[in-house]
C-alpha cells in the first residue's frame, strides 16, 4: 500500500477512535434523556436500584452497538482503501520497478504499461522521453569518445616518432635536448590517456563479447615476468601466493588488462625497497603494495582521479569497468601501511 495512503488511513483511524470515545457518553445522555421522558410521560417512577440497572444497561448497549457498527465501518473502509490503493497505484509501482531495472549501458529503452489514469500516463510519457533522450546523449558521447580517441592515435604516433628523431640529433644543446625529452614525455602520457579512453569506450560499447576460459594463474605469472626487471631495479620485494589452475570465464584481453593495471599500479606507486603482495585463489585475487597514506576511496575508481598526481587517472577506472562487466567485486582497503586491492569472482 502507498505510504501516503497509509498515513492518511492512520490519521482517519485515529480520528475515528476519538469520535467513538466521545460518542459513547453523548449517546448515553441522549438515551437516558429519552428514557426519562418516556417514564415521566407515563408517570412511571423507578427505584434507585432499577435506575442504576437501567443506566448500566443503556451504557452497555450503546457501547456494544457503537463499537460493533464502528468496527464494521472501519474494517470495510480499510479493505476498500487497500483494494483501491492496489488498483490505483499499480501503474506507479510497475513504472518504478522498470526504472529501477533500467541500465544505461544496455542501450535499451523502457516500455511502460498503458494505464487509464491520466496522471500516470503523463508521468510515463515524460519518463519515456527522458530515458530516450538520455540513451541518445549517452550513445553520442561514447561514439564521439571512441572516434576521437581512434583518430588521435595516428597524429600522436607521428609526433612521438618525430620527437624521437629530434632526440637523436647531435647538434642539439642540452637545453633543447631537455625540452624535447619533456615534450616527448607529455606526448607519451597523452597517448596513454588516449589509449585508455579508447579502451573504456570499447568496454562501454561491449566490443569484448568473446568469452573463453581464462587461466588467471598463468596470466599473473606472465605479467609478473614483464615487471620483473623494473621490480628488481626498484629493489621491491615481491611475494606471490598463486594457486594452480585458477580459471574464470571472460574475455582474455580484458582480464589481462585488469591484471596489468593492478600490478603496474602496485609497482608504479611503490617506493624503493617496498613490497608487493599477490594472492590468487578460486575466490579471487589480492594485489597489495607498500604505502604511507590511505587513498581517497570516494574518488579512487573515478575517471581522471589521481590520488598522487601520477599516472593518467584511468587505470583503476578501467579495472572497475572490467569488474562491473563480469559482475565481479573490486574493493580497496589500507592496512598496516599497505594498499590492498581485492577482486572477488
Amino acid at each position: 500500500m502507498s505510504k501516503l495512503l497509509n498515513q492518511s488511513l492512520n490519521k482517519l483511524l485515529t480520528y475515528a477512535a476519538i469520535v467513538l470515545c466521545c460518542s459513547i457518553p453523548v449517546y448515553y445522555f441522549i438515551f437516558r434523556a429519552l428514557l426519562q421522558y418516556e417514564l415521566d410521560e407515563h408517570n412511571i417512577t423507578l427505584t434507585e436500584k432499577a435506575g442504576r440497572e437501567d443506566s448500566f444497561l443503556i451504557i452497555g448497549t450503546v457501547t456494544i452497538l457503537t463499537v460493533l457498527f464502528s468496527s464494521l465501518l472501519l474494517v470495510g473502509l480499510v479493505l476498500l482503501n487497500r483494494r483501491l490503493s492496489h488498483k490505483l497505484w499499480r501503474p506507479f509501482y510497475d513504472s518504478l520497478t522498470k526504472i529501477k531495472d533500467f541500465d544505461l549501458n544496455q542501450h535499451k529503452t523502457v516500455s511502460f504499461e498503458p494505464t487509464d489514469i491520466s496522471e500516470f500516463t503523463e508521468l510515463n510519457t515524460n519518463l519515456h522521453k527522458l530515458i530516450t533522450s538520455s540513451i541518445s546523449a549517452y550513445n553520442q558521447q561514447k561514439k564521439f569518445t571512441e572516434n576521437a580517441s581512434h583518430e588521435l592515435q595516428t597524429p600522436l604516433a607521428i609526433m612521438q616518432s618525430k620527437l624521437d628523431l629530434f632526440l637523436q640529433e647531435s647538434t642539439l644543446s642540452p637545453r633543447q635536448h631537455q625540452l624535447i625529452r619533456e615534450l616527448s614525455a607529455a606526448v607519451a602520457r597523452t597517448s596513454r590517456i588516449n589509449k585508455n579512453l579508447l579502451m573504456l569506450a570499447k568496454i562501454d560499447n561491449r566490443q569484448f563479447e568473446d568469452i573463453e576460459k581464462v587461466h588467471v594463474s598463468q596470466l599473473f605469472q606472465e605479467v609478473m615476468d614483464m615487471l620483473s626487471e623494473h621490480i628488481a631495479i626498484k629493489e621491491i620485494k615481491l611475494t606471490a601466493n598463486i594457486s594452480d589452475d585458477v580459471s574464470i570465464m571472460g574475455n582474455k584481453a580484458l582480464v589481462e588488462v585488469l591484471l596489468q593495471n593492478l600490478l603496474f599500479n602496485a609497482y608504479r606507486h611503490n617506493h624503493s625497497g617496498g613490497e608487493i603482495l599477490i594472492r590468487v585463489d578460486a575466490a579471487g585475487f589480492v594485489v597489495a603494495n607498500s604505502g604511507e597514506n590511505r587513498l581517497r576511496e570516494d574518488e579512487l575508481f573515478k575517471r581522471f582521479s589521481s590520488n598522487n598526481g601520477m599516472g593518467t587517472g584511468l587505470g583503476l577506472a578501467i579495472a572497475k569497468e572490467i569488474c562491473s562487466t563480469y559482475h565481479w567485486d573490486i574493493a580497496y582497503k589500507f592496512e598496516n601501511n599497505k594498499h590492498y586491492f581485492t577482486v572477488s569472482f
